[in-house]
């Protein structure tokens, strides 16, 4: 009887943990190096303006390798332009735009993507 009730109730838990996760939106990531001087106060400014974006869940700027990632809902489709157009505005240039779906598409690592140089087309 108690072995039964444990079944059931793990097989419950596991129903309700599932469920859970159908419910939920997917997300995507952007990420790419910033080619202009960053220090720590520049990137705190560029996170509360990119925050403030509709859509954007978190924004993550680091001073020291000089990239920025940020997740986003999938609801939104900011392209690669609007973000040079909106980190042009700040007074920053960013090359080797990476796009994916969160836990989907590998990212790039920022101690790699620091070193990243596009080629010239």
């Amino acid at each position: 009887m108690i072995k039964n009730l444990f079944r059931i109730f793990i097989l419950l838990i596991v129903f309700v943990s599932n469920s859970s996760f159908v419910g939920q939106t997917s997300q995507y990531f952007v990420q790419f190096r910033i080619t202009s001087f960053l220090d720590s106060e520049s990137a705190l400014l560029i996170d509360n303006k990119i925050k403030s974006k509709s859509g954007i869940i978190e924004s993550r700027t680091d001073h020291i390798t000089s990239t920025y990632f940020c997740l986003l809902n999938e609801e939104v489709d900011y392209s690669k332009e609007d973000f040079e157009n909106w980190f042009a505005k700040l007074g920053y240039s960013i090359s080797c735009y990476s796009r994916g779906m969160q836990n989907v598409d590998m990212m790039i690592s920022p101690h790699i993507l620091k070193d990243c140089v596009e080629e010239v087309k």
